[in-house]
């Protein structure tokens, strides 16, 4: 699902909606990976008691080959049993790992930059009720909404932006996330104190 950039500078209902579906769309991804990481352990400790087993059963053919010295077949055993082992320790390593870390890590920044935009879309909601409701008869009030508006505004369209780029880079990179994310937050969490006059 693509989200537009300029549905996403007006805040417009088509916009929010499509945010509502990424959203929607990014938990359900991310309790499918949680299951995965679960089954995924699960394998590679059936995959080492395998291994274990194994290993036990080959010392028993090693200990009956005692009685007949120079067969192969259980050199060769030994070796394969070795070579699973190995095979079970990569698997650990680069499916488990790298499926955790995407759930620990990308998806915990997606949501902490979902909690930053719900913030600011709701100041930015609370600057056009407070500048729709400033008393014109007191130009000083309205020029102060104006600008806490003007703030917010920009402040909204900066980390709105930020947002869908970090969508579009999740959604096109399986997760791996963009390196600009989160670049452009500092910026705009700096003059959020300012506006609320």
């Amino acid at each position: 699902m693509t989200v537009e950039f300029e549905e996403c500078v007006k805040d417009s209902p088509r916009f929010r909606a499509t945010i509502d579906e990424v959203e929607a769309d990014v938990v359900e991804v991310e309790a499918k990976l949680d299951k995965l990481v679960k089954l995924c352990s699960g394998m590679i400790e059936a995959g080492k008691a395998y291994v274990s087993t194994n290993r036990l059963f080959v010392s028993g053919i090693r200990d009956l080959s005692q009685q007949c010295q120079g067969d192969t077949v259980i050199s060769v055993r030994g070796r394969l049993t070795s070579d699973r082992q190995i095979l079970f320790d990569q698997a650990q390593r680069s499916v488990r790992q790298q499926l955790h870390n995407f759930v620990k890590e990308d998806v915990r920044k997606f949501k902490e930059t979902k909690k930053q935009f719900d913030k600011v879309r709701e100041d930015m909601e609370l600057s056009l009720v407070r500048n729709a409701q400033a008393p014109r008869h007191r130009p000083h009030e309205v020029e102060e909404a104006a600008g806490a508006l003007s703030l917010t505004r920009k402040c909204f369209r900066h980390l709105a932006l930020d947002y869908v780029l970090q969508v579009g880079s999740q959604a096109r990179s399986g997760g791996s996330g963009g390196s600009r994310r989160g670049q452009g937050l500092g910026s705009c969490s700096e003059g959020w104190g300012s506006p609320a006059g």
